[in-house]
């Protein structure tokens, strides 16, 4: 009997010195912050225990958030300082950031700490790029970018530059403190060969602090000359000549002629190339020399139409 109430006394005291980590708060929002700056937020750590609490990590969730923390040892009845420091370059929008603490506190080996704010830049532009995805060389297409203020100054446009881009062209309009530029691609300006491209305009401010931004095009023309199919599949057996069918159509049903081919595979090649026609019908055919194996390839036709100089076509075959 004197035993177990030795053991009952010794296992009451074992769990009555134990340290515990209590916080002032577990959350901080810094609200609305520019990206150009620091911000700090501090949590009080307090240990309410009757043991020496030991912190053993600090673990932020990123590299942007930086710790320091006044005492890894604490003891009862005392505190220290952890401070936090957010880093919010790069960064846009609602940002939620977490700090793991690990000490001996048996019952909360590991408590989540968490800071939150809305990095709002100068202007925020509403897309860093714009997309012109098969369009009409014969006709303007048209995309909008909205600049918003985020310092609540208007945003003022001083110019915007687009070297070697002369199918571009740019107008912007106030609507409240925001301004929205509308992108204009010509594709009647489009230099001859060219069918697809990456411009990288410049948009100039007024605003100090933010006096310019990027803005990525992409863009591609509508082919003027169609293939169908799109992509040539053999499938059959090694040692035999394969032929597949080729048509090309003029999209607007202009006359044009094929003027040369080549191709990646040696010995492919093109027959039926005819007179001027909006459709031309070919043949594109395999050499029984191929060995057994399977082909990626590229088909490149060369035609007289000035919009569509050249037309490259895949091809593929597996061979047994």
């Amino acid at each position: 009997m004197l035993r177990r109430l030795l053991l009952a006394c010794a296992a009451i005291t074992l769990t009555a010195q134990a340290p515990i980590i209590s916080f002032d708060k577990t959350h901080h929002d810094f609200g609305r912050i520019t990206p150009d700056r620091k911000v700090a937020a501090k949590y009080h750590v307090t240990n309410t225990g009757n043991a020496i609490l030991s912190i053993t990590q600090v673990r932020p969730s990123c590299g942007c958030t930086a710790t320091v923390i006044g005492k890894w040892s604490i003891a009862p009845g005392e505190g220290t300082d952890l401070e936090a420091t957010f880093d919010p370059r790069g960064l846009k929008g609602g940002v939620r950031k977490s700090i793991e603490v690990v000490s001996n506190d048996p019952k909360n080996p590991a408590v989540s700490l968490t800071l939150e704010a809305e990095v709002v830049q100068e202007i925020m532009p509403s897309v860093d790029s714009v997309y012109f995805h098969n369009v009409p060389k014969a006709a303007i297409s048209r995309s909008t970018v909205r600049y918003a203020s985020g310092s609540g100054e208007p945003v003022q446009i001083v110019d915007v530059k687009a070297p070697g881009a002369p199918f571009l062209a740019f107008a912007y309009r106030q609507e409240g403190k925001d301004l929205v530029m509308e992108v204009a691609f010509d594709g009647r300006k489009v230099p001859i060969g060219r069918f697809r491209g990456v411009e990288e305009a410049t948009v100039h401010f007024k605003n100090p602090r933010m006096n310019q931004l990027p803005l990525n095009i992409q863009w591609e023309l509508k082919p003027a000359v169609q293939a169908t199919p799109a992509e040539l599949v053999f499938q059959d057996t090694a040692g035999r000549e394969l032929r597949q069918k080729l048509t090309l159509k003029q999209a607007d049903g202009h006359p044009f002629r094929v003027t040369g081919s080549r191709c990646s595979l040696a010995g492919v090649r093109v027959e039926g190339s005819g007179p001027k026609a909006a459709t031309q019908e070919l043949s594109v055919v395999l050499p029984a020399s191929l060995q057994a194996g399977r082909y990626s390839e590229v088909l490149s036709l060369n035609t007289d139409d000035p919009d569509q100089p050249e037309l490259t076509i895949r091809l593929a075959a597996i061979l047994k």
